[in-house]
């Protein structure tokens, strides 16, 4: 009768990873710079495909815009409907000269912006280079966006999956939910106003995925931000 050794030694000798120890790998995070959110996420999923929905989205967007291109990530911003403000986003401390702004709508293409959104996000994923591809579907409707096909989402999120890239979606709600690393829904809780202008926006984050399956829950206490757009 063999001894075990034996036997493993001659299992090796044929598959000499039959006995290796799995190591679950270490996912890449970038962080939002927001510390109550990182604590709990660890930050946005690098080869990943994230949402951030709801109020507030666009703060929290611009705060992990600013960590990225600091930390010297190329990035772009795939802008569907033209609302991104430059100057907005220099004054948190995002660095223009490593973000792409990609306008859609003004080019003469007979595209509709949402579809141009789309094939851009796609070149850019599939190009590399990018640490963040961020695309802002937040001014299209709700029942425009309910009729993108499940297999859209899921075809960026398998390419995504191939490149150093976070892949981002910012959405009044989510809508690539079962396709996503992390999906992140800023809920209203309190706002402070300077006559019209909004000027501070306190909100709490529900995690509604995340890549450790853990089950939905808040951020606590209240996140305060300054906003910026929403």
């Amino acid at each position: 009768m063999l001894s075990a050794s034996v036997v493993r030694a001659q299992v090796e000798t044929r598959i000499p990873s039959a006995f290796a120890v799995y190591r679950q790998p270490e996912f890449k995070t970038i962080a939002t710079g927001i510390s109550a959110i990182d604590q709990l996420t660890r930050g946005i999923p690098v080869s990943a495909l994230s949402e951030i929905c709801g109020i507030g989205k666009t703060s929290v967007f611009l705060s992990l815009l600013a960590q990225a291109t600091q930390q010297e990530h190329h990035c772009a911003l795939v802008d569907a409907k033209d609302s991104f403000d430059p100057a907005s986003a220099q004054t948190v401390g995002v660095d223009l000269s490593r973000l792409l702004w990609v306008r859609c709508g003004k080019s003469r293409q007979d595209l509709p912006p949402l579809e141009q959104a789309f094939r851009a996000a796609d070149l850019l994923i599939q190009g590399g280079g990018f640490g963040v591809v961020a695309v802002d579907l937040s001014s299209f409707s709700e029942r425009l966006l309910n009729k993108i096909q499940p297999a859209t989402w899921f075809r960026f999120a398998h390419v995504v999956e191939k490149q150093d890239t976070a892949l981002i979606f910012l959405e009044s709600r989510p809508f690539a939910t079962s396709c996503a690393g992390l999906v992140l829904n800023l809920r209203n809780k309190s706002q402070i106003w300077y006559g019209k202008l909004l000027t501070n926006l306190n909100f709490e984050v529900e995690i509604v995925r995340a890549r450790d399956k853990k089950s939905p829950q808040s951020v606590g206490p209240e996140i305060s931000l300054k906003t910026q757009w929403t």
